[in-house]
């Protein structure tokens, strides 16, 4: 069982089911210069740190936080954005076979990705504006 904070009493980096994937295919694009640097430090931190503490969630994570879409804790990126969002999440959730609010150790994210099937996948990511650009996607599903 992990712990729920660090020795050192910070607490576990959030980040929402489905970008869990999205992290395994970024390449430095996003919706603001803001946005972008932040999904990079965050991307760059769990991928180098194999022990840090990631708890999972359907709802405005750390990666949101500086989304431009991101109003009152809500995505606001198009009509019914915070339910299609949710919707990958809970989907994500689904084929990960894990719960919300699960804790993992960071080198643990990457295994769990990496034995989704393609049509996994497709279904969790295939709505997703961002699937021509996200090298996961494009590997695990041969666009």
């Amino acid at each position: 069982m992990l712990k729920k904070r660090y020795e050192d009493g910070s607490e576990p980096i959030r980040i929402r089911a489905h970008h869990i994937l999205c992290m395994q295919g970024f390449q430095g694009l996003g919706y603001s210069e803001e946005f972008t640097r932040n999904m990079t430090r965050i991307t760059t931190k769990i991928q180098n740190n194999p022990f840090f503490l990631v708890k999972v969630v359907t709802e405005a994570d750390s990666i949101c936080q500086y989304c431009p879409h991101l109003q009152q804790g809500l995505c606001n990126i198009g009509k019914d954005s915070e339910e299609s969002i949710r919707a990958m999440d809970l989907s994500a959730l689904k084929a990960l076979d894990i719960e919300s609010g699960s804790l993992f150790l960071s080198a643990q994210i990457k295994v769990l990705t990496d034995n989704l099937s393609s049509k996994a996948i497709k279904t969790i990511c295939g709505g997703c504006g961002w699937r021509k650009d996200c090298l996961y996607f494009q590997k695990k599903c041969s666009l």
